[in-house]
C-alpha cells in the first residue's frame, strides 16, 4: 500500500471513528471538554466469529462481521495504520470477543480478544478515546 493510500485510511479512520469530537459529543454541563463520541452508543460485550472482512483498500472503514448466535454484526475497527501497527490480521472462523460501543446496528471495537491466541488489541482507552488520537507521531500511541 503506498503512503498515499495510507494516508487517506489514516483520516478516513480518525473522522469516521470520532477522534475529533463534534457539536454532538459536549457534556450537558455545558463545559467545553468534548466526550469521545463512540461513548454516545451503549457499551456492549459480544463473543462470536469472525465473519466476512472489510480490511481492504476501497473497502470504507476497516471492518469485519461478526456472527453470534442468529446475529451478525458489523464491528468497525480502526485506521489501517493503526491496524498494521498492532499486526491485526483477522481470518474467518476465528473466535473473538468484542468490547465496544453499540451504535445503531454497529459496534464500534475498544478492545477485541482473540480466544485462542488469548491475544487482546485495545482501540480505545478507558475513557472512549481512540488509542491513535494525536496521529502518528504528534501525541499519539504510535
Amino acid at each position: 500500500m503506498n503512503w498515499l493510500a495510507t494516508m487517506l485510511l489514516s483520516i478516513g479512520g480518525v473522522f469516521v471513528l470520532g477522534a475529533q469530537p463534534g457539536p454532538c459529543c459536549r457534556p450537558e454541563d455545558g463545559s467545553t471538554q468534548a466526550a469521545p463520541p463512540a461513548v454516545a452508543g451503549k457499551p456492549i460485550e459480544v463473543s462470536g466469529k469472525v465473519a466476512q472482512i472489510r480490511i481492504a483498500l476501497g473497502q470504507g472503514m476497516p471492518s469485519f462481521d461478526l456472527k453470534h448466535g442468529d446475529e451478525t454484526t458489523r464491528v468497525y475497527l480502526g485506521p489501517m495504520p493503526f491496524l498494521i501497527a498492532e499486526n491485526f490480521n483477522p481470518k474467518a472462523g476465528q473466535d473473538v470477543v468484542v468490547k465496544g460501543y453499540k451504535l445503531e446496528d454497529r459496534i464500534i471495537a475498544s478492545q477485541i480478544t482473540f480466544v485462542a491466541e488469548k491475544r487482546t488489541i485495545k482501540f480505545r482507552d478507558d475513557q472512549g478515546w481512540p488509542m491513535w488520537r494525536g496521529g502518528f507521531g504528534r501525541g499519539g500511541r504510535h
